[in-house]
């Protein structure tokens, strides 16, 4: 355990905490301090602020003891692994900041999370199930219905994540190549293709917010907009929360719990079944084929099927 009185806090631009946290991407800031915050609960610092803790004080036997904790409390080996190089990149930070040593780093990396997998969570959403959604959302006459019905075309018809449909602007759309250039996890640029009907639905929610303009006012620079209780268009952009909400409404109206991701999912799994996996690999733009394999969640009927054919 670290001894808290025999180590300063450090201002927060030589905080290896601070520094880590402040390399991530807004959302997954959100996310680490959340780990490290239990994490540093765990390791006995409830009532020490964030940032006052040195973490660069952490021993190999402190993350050994989190990870058995975590065990303890059955957490997922995904989410240990999460603990883990949340305090990776942390001591990473200390390393370059010469508050560390390297052989301390290594010893450091050289704790794992909790070994083992766990069966997926997401669902694969058939075809006749995005024709249910798009019906439910052509059926209703405001304006969400159109632009939902964009939003789960674009997530289901390119795979992107919620995140990137967020920020999507208008300059980044070609609607010739039917193309759309996002920035993807890691800050990489990449671009995805969305096929005939999913820009279909596009453009009908875009002619629609542009008809709903006063004179003289020019269309918003982003994709997808708020819309507030009595159909009032915002000029504010969408957020996260409320890509979450719209899957969840409209699945509920379907009679199926759906997540954002799930859209993802299905469309991995789409493009391996019609394809092959190398080819979802490229349009998922995973690095690893592992993680697109992970994405399969085709159904016990089509294992068994697969299974059942391997006649005497």
């Amino acid at each position: 355990m670290i001894d808290l009185s025999s180590t300063e806090s450090s201002p927060s631009n030589s905080n290896p905490l601070t520094v880590y946290l402040a390399r991530l991407a807004p959302s997954s800031q959100l996310t680490m301090r959340y780990v490290l915050q239990d994490a540093a609960d765990r390791l006995g610092f409830e009532d020490v602020n964030l940032e006052d803790i040195p973490w660069h004080g952490l021993q190999p036997d402190d993350v050994v003891a989190l990870v058995a904790a975590l065990r303890a409390d059955n957490y997922a080996p995904n989410t240990s692994s999460l603990y883990v190089n949340a305090i990776r990149g942390v001591m990473n930070e200390a390393w370059r900041m010469s508050l560390i040593s390297q052989e301390h780093l290594l010893k450091m990396r050289s704790v794992k999370g909790i070994a083992g997998t766990r069966l997926s969570q997401g669902r694969n959403l058939k075809r006749t199930l995005i024709h249910e959604l798009m019906e439910v959302c052509a059926a209703d006459p405001r304006p969400q219905g159109l632009r939902d019905a964009a939003v789960i075309a674009l997530l289901y018809g390119t795979g992107m994540r919620k995140s990137e449909s967020v920020d999507l602007d208008l300059n980044q759309v070609d609607f010739t190549e039917r193309s759309l250039c996002v920035t993807a996890k890691g800050n990489k640029q990449l671009i995805k293709y969305a096929p005939a009907w999913a820009f279909a639905k596009l453009n009908a929610w875009l002619e629609f917010r542009r008809s709903e303009l006063k004179e003289g006012e020019s269309d918003d620079a982003f994709l997808f907009n708020r819309i507030r209780r009595g159909s009032h268009i915002t000029r504010e952009r969408i957020t996260k929360h409320a890509i979450y909400y719209i899957a969840r409404q409209r699945g509920t109206q379907v009679g199926v719990k759906i997540m954002p991701h799930d859209f993802r999912r299905s469309f991995i799994t789409r493009v391996i079944e019609e394809h092959d996996l190398s080819i979802a690999q490229k349009l998922a733009h995973h690095s690893n084929i592992q993680t697109t394999a992970n994405y399969d969640v085709r159904d016990d009927n089509e294992r068994r099927r697969a299974v059942d054919r391997f006649d005497l």
